[in-house]
């Protein structure tokens, strides 16, 4: 099924002027902390090319497996979809994220994947959905919080709060797995009924949150060692638990919520202002790229025609490889 995108029902007199005044207050913020801006603009000037190239990547595929974590979270409650069409309608929440000053790309993916869902009720189900995905990634989370604890990044405290919810995620899931819905808000536990069921679909979930959460974690890494980062690694630990924290504010990342946190973290572990401010910048610049292309290529899956989409595929591909030659491949000519 096509997705007829109209653009006037997308685009209101108040997102107008909710642009208008995010715009005004980039203004401001440009002009008042333009100094430190332009001393953050001069740590990229030594960032190696390459390493951002495979943050990028790196941060493709994250946003890939994340698509695939939704697809299997919706089998929970009978969805069906292919994994190209999940990744286009993750993709475009992605894309709506990057450029919205709010954060409003999970309600676009939450009425995306609740089109795949037959029957009534999709509204309560893919809320339970949603609510089964945040708990999975929450109990991913906690183990990024250990290792960065136990390296002395994060307190160790976080760990207890994320196992809490762990265990309050996995008892829910056995009480309720034999019970059967008898009114609407009921039918808000029909993904943690099925984890219960099947802990099977729930490792599934599960496993491919890693697998993003790893994606993301390399691309830290390389964005850490493109600008020079000491220990890159260390510092990707760093950065994760941070983001993650950041990601709790229902704002863009436009704002300079990601740049940032990335900068705070690394800041209070020893790294200089500078390199801080510009890991953080370059961080959000790459991920924010790679959300834009992955996003834009949902567009076009959803609302062209295959012959279109492949047209457009080859013609964005063609514009990364000469990119990657120019950034890359010509310096070391």
């Amino acid at each position: 099924m096509l997705l007829q995108l109209d653009l006037r029902s997308l685009v209101s007199r108040r997102s107008l002027a909710a642009a208008c005044v995010f715009l005004a207050l980039a203004a401001v913020v440009v002009g008042i902390a333009g100094r430190q801006v332009r001393f953050a603009l001069g740590g990229l000037e030594d960032a190696r090319p390459i390493w951002l190239w495979v943050a990028a990547f790196c941060f493709v595929g994250s946003l890939l497996a994340s698509s695939s974590v939704w697809r299997s979270a919706l089998a929970l409650c009978g969805g069906r979809l292919t994994r190209s069409d999940a990744a286009a309608r993750y993709g475009v929440g992605s894309l709506v994220n990057s450029l919205a000053p709010i954060r409003i790309g999970e309600a676009v993916r939450l009425t995306l994947f609740a089109r795949r869902l037959e029957g009534e009720d999709r509204a309560w189900r893919m809320g339970g959905v949603f609510a089964v995905i945040a708990a999975m990634r929450l109990i991913v989370f906690g183990v990024i919080v250990a290792s960065a604890a136990a390296v002395g990044a994060v307190p160790l405290r976080f760990v207890f709060i994320v196992g809490c919810v762990g265990v309050v995620t996995a008892v829910v899931a056995l009480a309720t797995r034999n019970r059967t819905p008898r009114n609407h808000v009921a039918h808000l536990l029909d993904a943690v009924r099925e984890l219960g069921r099947t802990p099977a679909a729930g490792a599934r979930v599960a496993g491919w949150i890693a697998v993003s959460t790893g994606a993301r974690f390399l691309g830290a890494t390389a964005v850490a060692a493109g600008l020079g980062v000491p220990s890159p690694v260390l510092a990707a630990l760093i950065i994760l638990p941070a983001l993650d924290l950041a990601g709790l504010i229902p704002l863009s990342g436009n704002l300079g919520i990601t740049s940032g946190a990335v900068a705070m973290a690394l800041q209070a572990h020893g790294v200089g202002l500078q390199q801080a401010l510009a890991t953080g910048i370059a961080f959000h610049a790459v991920e924010t790229a790679a959300g834009i292309a992955c996003g834009s290529a949902g567009v076009f899956m959803l609302g062209t025609r295959k012959r279109v989409f492949v047209l457009a595929a080859s013609g964005a591909a063609a514009c990364i490889a000469a990119a990657f030659c120019a950034t890359v491949l010509v310096p070391l000519a």
